[in-house]
């Protein structure tokens, strides 16, 4: 079953900025004030004696965004890929003064989501956040009392709560004094369970509660450890679906055990009814298939449109337009990986220096990822090719729309893709690009660029030539997108997405 959800209701235009980070502008949706349900804090509040008083209950949010992958993800560092959609969708939540929304992340020693501690919100904020949504830490000492109150309310709760809770009082530091507050935690929590055992208090009964209608679970619960998520104990879950490739091409994915079993996870969370959002309708398609022959229903697919991330970032800074670079250079951003093909590109270079042909400067921008030895290798066997080909590692936003306003032309020759965001923003910012023919990069680039297949080294160096040379050429292709391609939004696919996980929940209340 496919959607196309529209945004309905009235727009507010809810703005942050940011310092250091990508930003975006949100125009938000409210959404209807009806709420059902209840639910508990994040963390206990004031102390009460034994924790016998029942803590206030909230509304429920209608919905929420994950951000658990975001909390492993080192603050400060740039985000590319994956990371930098979680990051857009977390912070355009955390924008929006819309009461349905809601932010959570999975505590694993509590099998369920539960909204950020001030810590973690510090932690994946970019930017402002709506009033209402905003978390101070009490101080020490209030934090500490609160700790104690979570712990005579759920004596029973496992070792991960108390290192949680141990964050929470030392505002999500990891040295000496957390380490003695989680053991102080812990003991307190062994007293309480005694006292229970002893007769000398009686056990709390559970507070009530239900946590939100609909959790978009971040990347990491589909490929780490949380497996009680994915099982649908932590709740009524979607998934973004950025791609399967873990299922279709485990060669060429650095298989962990997580992405092992990742193709049986997503027809677990088919069959639980769990809707997916993608932002390729290549990818949905290929979902749809692949669970067909699994032998499973068509999922629930909501098609979102790829946010322009970092071209609003340049739009908010004024650093749109075409610049020129000190020399021309040929541009690819995404992580070195085997499946990305760096390799074809340092082949083509090598033979153009082989034969005298000089093509203008390779700049690879991205972390060093799996599976890289043959290219590793391959660099190692011909040094003198890094006097023409740079790898810059990764890079800032600030960097990296650099590289795109002054880039001669892009290149992509991934194998497979579920979208492709090298470039797709090599379109936003008017550069060419060379694509392989894998399906959802033809759809990244608007079926607009040349497209040629990720084996075929003689047809990448024909192309790559030809663009270096023939200036014309190079020129019809900018007018191209110039003509026939916009930006898209950050605020539209929030939208979209916002909109078609509010009908999903609906279908299921």
């Amino acid at each position: 079953m496919w959607h196309r959800a529209e945004p309905t209701g009235k727009t507010v235009r809810h703005g942050y900025h940011i310092s250091g980070k990508s930003s975006i502008r949100l125009d938000v949706q409210p959404s209807s004030p009806k709420q059902t349900m209840t639910v508990e804090h994040s963390d206990a509040s004031a102390g009460t004696e034994e924790g016998q008083a029942a803590r206030p209950a909230r509304l429920a949010p209608a919905l929420a965004i994950d951000a658990t992958g975001l909390m492993f993800w080192p603050p400060g560092k740039g985000l590319a890929g994956i990371p930098r959609v979680e990051s857009f969708l977390v912070n355009a939540a955390l924008a929006d003064p819309d009461p349905d929304v809601e932010v959570v992340a999975f505590r694993p020693g509590e099998g369920r989501f539960r909204p950020l501690a001030p810590f973690e919100q510090d932690h994946v904020a970019a930017g402002e956040i709506s009033p209402h949504r905003v978390k101070r830490w009490p101080g020490r000492r209030a934090a500490l009392s609160r700790a104690f109150e979570a712990v005579r309310q759920q004596p029973w709760d496992k070792r991960d709560a108390d290192r949680h809770l141990a964050r929470t009082v030392t505002n999500g530091g990891m040295g000496i004094a957390w380490q003695a507050t989680r053991l102080s935690i812990r003991a307190y929590r062994l007293y309480q369970r005694a006292r229970i055992r002893l007769g000398l208090r009686e056990a709390p009964a559970r507070p009530a509660e239900t946590e939100p209608a609909l959790v978009l679970i971040s990347h990491h619960i589909l490929t780490q450890e949380d497996r009680f998520a994915v099982s649908g104990g932590a709740g009524k879950v979607a998934f973004l679906c950025h791609d399967i490739i873990p299922a279709l091409r485990p060669d060429l994915i650095g298989l962990s055990a997580g992405e092992r079993r990742f193709g049986s996870d997503l027809e677990q969370l088919v069959r639980a009814g769990a809707p997916a959002f993608c932002a390729s309708d290549e990818v949905g398609a290929t979902l749809t298939e692949y669970m067909r022959k699994a032998g499973i229903g068509a999922p629930e697919v909501y098609r979102f449109p790829m946010p322009s991330i970092l071209h609003e970032t340049a739009s908010r800074i004024g650093a749109t337009s075409r610049i020129e670079a000190g020399e021309p250079f040929v541009f690819y951003c995404s992580t070195i990986e085997v499946r990305k093909n760096h390799i074809l590109l340092a082949r083509i270079w090598q033979q153009a220096r082989e034969e005298g042909v000089k093509l203008p400067r390779l700049v690879c921008a991205g972390r060093w990822g799996w599976m890289i030895e043959p290219l590793r290798a391959f660099l190692k066997a011909h040094p003198e090719l890094l006097q023409s080909v740079t790898f810059t590692g990764l890079v800032s936003d600030e960097q990296l729309i650099g590289y795109y306003r002054s880039a001669t032309f892009g290149v992509f020759p991934s194998h497979i893709e579920g979208w492709g965001y090298g470039a797709s923003e090599c379109l936003d910012f008017g550069v060419p690009v060379i694509v392989s023919t894998a399906p959802s990069l033809i759809e990244a680039s608007g079926g607009l660029m040349p497209a040629i297949d990720s084996e075929d080294q003689a047809g990448w160096y024909a192309a790559i030539r030809r663009m270096a040379e023939d200036h014309a050429w190079r020129s019809s292709l900018a007018e191209r997108i110039a003509q026939n391609h916009r930006p898209t939004p950050a605020a539209a696919s929030w939208s979209a997405i916002k909109a078609g996980l509010k009908e999903s929940a609906s279908r299921r209340s």
